[in-house]
């Protein structure tokens, strides 16, 4: 399967080099990556029902929320495009 994945220009960077060095594709460091972390931390029924959980507290809280006015939402998205431009993710913000 084809995806798109937006990485830190070093860490990209770092992966290329890492793979020329061994005559592979970034892509095969991307998929044994993956493939680590799965194994290493495989989900369990907990961890999904958390997850739920988790997911429908943001929603709750959300529906509580009046609507923001238009203009703000514009600004919000606006502020979203430039973080990501500059590098940024949620993953950035959880930790």
């Amino acid at each position: 399967m084809k995806t798109t994945l937006e990485l830190p220009d070093d860490l990209y960077r770092q992966a290329k080099t890492r793979a020329a060095s061994q005559n592979r594709k970034v892509k095969d460091l991307v998929s044994e990556g993956l493939r680590g972390v799965l194994t290493a931390h495989p989900a369990t029924a907990s961890d999904d029902k958390k997850e739920a959980s988790r997911v429908m507290d943001a929603l709750d809280d959300i529906l509580r929320c009046p609507p923001p006015p238009a203009g703000r939402i514009a600004a919000l998205q606006a502020e979203a495009r430039r973080l990501r431009s500059e590098g940024w993710s949620r993953e950035d913000a959880a930790s």
